[in-house]
C-alpha cells in the first residue's frame, strides 16, 4: 500500500499542534533545519461581529491548506478564528511570499458568516526558528505579535 501522499498542508487540534511543533523545533536544532511559524488573525471586512469564530477557522484552513505543502500543519482553534501555521523546513525570507498567496486567495473567497456570506481578512505574522525565536513558546508568541502588529490594510494587500 503506498503512503498518503496528501499534497495539502494537515490540520490537526491545538494540543497536537504544539506537540508537533515542539518536536519539530527539536529535531531542527539537532539536524539544523529552520522551522517558521504563521499566525493568521481573521477579521470580517464589513463591521460584523462573527458569532461562531469556530466556524470561520475552519472555513479559513481548508482555502489555506491547499497552498501548502503536505509536510505544514494548519492549528484549528476550538474558541477562536485565528490560526496557526508550522511551516517546516521553511526559511524566513521564504514567508513573505506565503504570505502574499494566503492574503490573495483569501481575498478571493466568500465566507458564511451568521448565516451570509461575506468577505474576510486575514493579518499575519511570522517567526522562524533558530532566526528569530529559540523555542517553540518564542516562535508562538513572536507571529501572534507580529500578526496582532499588522495594520489591518497592510500596503500591497489585495
Amino acid at each position: 500500500m503506498p503512503p498518503d501522499l496528501r499534497p495539502d498542508a494537515v490540520i490537526v487540534d491545538e494540543e497536537m499542534f504544539a506537540l508537533v511543533t515542539e518536536l519539530e523545533i527539536r529535531k531542527a536544532l539537532r539536524l539544523h533545519y529552520p522551522v517558521s511559524l504563521l499566525a493568521i488573525v481573521s477579521y470580517p471586512e464589513s463591521s460584523v461581529e462573527i458569532t461562531n469564530p469556530g466556524n470561520v477557522a475552519e472555513q479559513l484552513a481548508r482555502v489555506i491548506r491547499v497552498l501548502l505543502r503536505a509536510t505544514d500543519l494548519v492549528r484549528l482553534p476550538t474558541t477562536s478564528s485565528d490560526l496557526q501555521v508550522l511551516l517546516v523546513g521553511a526559511r524566513l525570507e521564504h514567508v513573505d511570499a506565503i504570505i502574499q498567496r494566503i492574503r490573495a486567495e483569501v481575498s478571493r473567497h466568500l465566507f458564511q458568516l451568521n448565516g451570509a456570506r461575506k468577505a474576510i481578512k486575514v493579518r499575519l505574522g511570522s517567526a522562524c526558528f533558530p532566526t528569530t525565536a529559540n523555542t517553540s513558546e518564542d516562535l508562538r508568541a513572536q507571529a501572534e505579535a507580529r500578526a496582532r502588529e499588522t495594520p489591518r490594510d497592510p500596503p500591497g494587500s489585495p
